[in-house]
This record gives structure tokens, C-alpha cells and sequence, in this order.
């Protein structure tokens, strides 16, 4: 999130000589990991992933996730995107005799042909193994899927939950490292001197430019969040005591020399992000009303995109005196 104080002087009738100054407070979200996978034998499994059932605690036949024969299910949580998929980065937990009734064997055999899974998202890892007694040693393992009915044999087996039997099922598993970086590139930019003649438009000297041909700074982000990010606007238009510049609206206009006009328009300089309606055009907006309100978004690819952000400054004749400031917060936010 940054926050940006501008501080204008207005123009009236005559030349007046103003700086004005963008200041900008960088804050970096910090890394979220993905967790540490957790699984018990329930009933419900009302927010984490079935990867098999099972027909009671001991003694049992096994089915697959899909089917819905059995009540007691193997539920596991703990790490984001956990699925049961038997494809893309995953284990294989059992391998089954059947979809549902079945006898189960350990994964290293190829008597059964359906196996019952455990996936994580690309980037993430996760691994099963079988030990005697606990999943603590001699490899330590997040937790405990279940027991086979056998320490001897590896198929032709019977299954139950963690404490029916000495041989465990075990298994480990991470997310992907979930992250969202931010970055401003300047934390002072200005108008130089606003004049009812023209258009003037911020830069990152604070003196200002009568031509649209630089952006007054940049924003990067990216994020690697499944469902990517979005970033929001807020804040207030320029303000001396009680007089204000007007901000453009929430439809895009072009510059109008002589008319009180305070906006912005958002360039991708690179990166897969987008800018957001009515700040994506070759004219300016600046919707207070909606605020906050969305000026662009990316994709949770990792990308990093760079955003150009431009300003225009317009006054009228009739503009009051005053030194002006606005304080405008930008906020990305990532939808894991």
C-alpha cells in the first residue's frame, strides 16, 4: 500500500510558481506459506480433501474418493491446493483391488490398478511412505493417513485408521511458497507550474512537463496467488481549505486546457497485468465517487508487471489561490 500527499499551488490570472510533491510509503506483503498437511480418519470432511474411504476403523475394505459407499473418510488439510489428483505433482497413497470393496497394497506393488492420490499445485511436494509404530522415525512425515493390516506383506491387504494397526501410512506434503510483491518506483514526482493556458502533467523532477511523453512513476506487482490480484485507488481529489481542483469522473476525458481537471491514466510498460476501465485509454479519469475503486489487475503467474502512471493538471481563470494537496492510496491485494 502507498500513500501519496501532492501538494499544489493553484494559478489564477497570472503566473504563479508552485512545486508540487508526490510522497510515497512503501509496504511489502509479506510471504504466506502453505502449510503443513494434516489427516484423520471422520465422517465429514467439510473443508479439507477425501483421499479414500474406508468401510469402518479396522478390519476394512477400501474405495476410492469418488465413490460413496463407505462413511469413514480419510480427510486431509493443511496445505493450499491440496487435491487428490493421480496426476501432476503427486503420490500415491494406496493402490486399490477395486473402486469400492477392495483390498489394498502399498504403492511400490502393480497388482491393483486404482490408486488413491495425493496432489499438490506445481512448485509444491509431497511424498508417502510406510513405517512400523509411528510416521516419526526413521523419516519424520507431517502425518498419519491410516494402517495396514500386515508389517509382512505389502498387497492382498486390509486397512484401518491410525491406530488399528502397527504398519502406518504416512505422508509429507507442501504447498507452493504463496507470495505478492509491490513496489513504487519514486516517492516524490510534481506539476511544476499549472497555467489556465495548458495542460501540465507530473514528473518524476517535480518540475513538471507540457507534453504527455513521460510516466510520472511506475508500479510493479505480482503475485503467485491461484487467483491472482487486484489493485484498488483511494484517497481525495486536490484540496486547499475549501476549494477544490475537480476530479475528472469516472469517464474518461481528454485534457481540456482552461477547464479544472484532475486525473490519470495507467500504461502496462511490461508484464501480463492489466489496467482497469476508464484508467486504460489514452485519456484521463480520476472516480473518486467509486473509490476504492479497481485501476488494474494481474494474473497469479509470478510476473512481474510494471505499470506507467500519469497525472494531468488543469486549471480555469477562475481557480482559486491556494497551495493544494490529495492524499491517494494505492492497495494491491492477492486472492489466494
Amino acid at each position: 500500500m502507498a500513500q501519496l500527499p501532492q501538494h499544489f499551488n493553484k494559478k489564477r490570472k497570472a503566473a504563479i510558481l508552485f512545486s508540487a510533491a508526490l510522497f510515497f510509503t512503501l509496504l511489502f506483503s509479506p510471504i504466506v506459506y502453505a502449510g503443513t498437511l494434516s489427516c484423520s480418519v471422520a465422517t465429514t470432511c467439510p473443508s479439507g480433501t477425501v483421499i479414500y474411504r474406508i468401510s469402518g476403523t479396522s478390519n476394512a475394505h477400501a474405495e476410492l474418493a469418488s465413490q460413496a459407499n463407505y462413511t469413514q473418510l480419510v480427510c486431509c488439510s493443511g496445505v493450499t491446493g491440496l487435491g487428490n489428483s493421480c496426476s501432476g505433482t503427486f503420490a500415491t497413497a494406496l493402490k486399490l483391488s477395486g473402486t469400492s470393496n477392495a483390498h489394498v497394497e502399498k504403492n511400490s506393488q502393480s497388482n491393483y490398478a486404482n490408486s488413491a492420490c495425493i496432489s499438490v499445485p506445481t512448485g509444491g511436494t509431497v511424498s508417502v511412505g510406510y513405517q512400523a509404530i509411528d510416521c516419526l522415525s526413521p523419516l519424520l512425515y507431517d502425518t498419519t493417513l491410516g494402517s495396514l493390516s500386515s508389517a509382512i506383506d505389502d498387497s492382498n491387504l486390509h486397512i484401518g485408521d491410525a491406530s488399528a494397526y502397527i504398519t502406518k501410512i504416512c505422508a509429507t506434503a507442501t504447498g507452493v511458497v504463496q507470495s505478492l510483491a509491490f513496489s513504487i518506483s519514486d516517492n516524490t514526482i510534481g506539476f511544476g507550474t499549472l497555467s489556465a493556458a495548458g495542460a501540465r502533467y507530473a514528473t518524476g523532477d517535480t518540475n513538471g512537463s507540457a507534453s504527455d511523453a513521460f510516466d510520472a512513476h511506475t508500479i510493479s506487482a505480482s503475485t503467485n496467488a491461484s487467483s491472482g490480484y487486484t489493485m484498488t485507488l483511494s484517497g481525495n481529489t486536490l484540496t486547499s481549505g475549501g476549494n477544490t481542483i475537480t476530479a475528472i469522473g469516472g469517464t474518461a476525458a481528454a485534457g481540456i486546457a482552461g477547464s479544472e481537471q484532475f486525473g490519470l491514466r495507467i500504461i502496462v510498460n511490461s508484464g501480463t497485468g492489466s489496467a482497469s476501465a476508464p484508467y486504460n485509454g489514452l485519456n484521463w479519469a480520476l472516480d473518486t465517487a467509486a473509490f476504492p475503486g479497481q485501476v488494474a489487475s494481474g494474473a497469479g503467474d509470478g510476473v512481474t508487471s510494471e505499470f506507467g502512471i500519469r497525472y494531468i493538471g488543469n486549471i480555469s481563470t477562475n481557480t482559486e489561490y491556494g497551495s493544494y494537496s490529495a492524499v491517494l492510496t494505492y492497495t494491491v491485494t492477492a486472492t489466494f
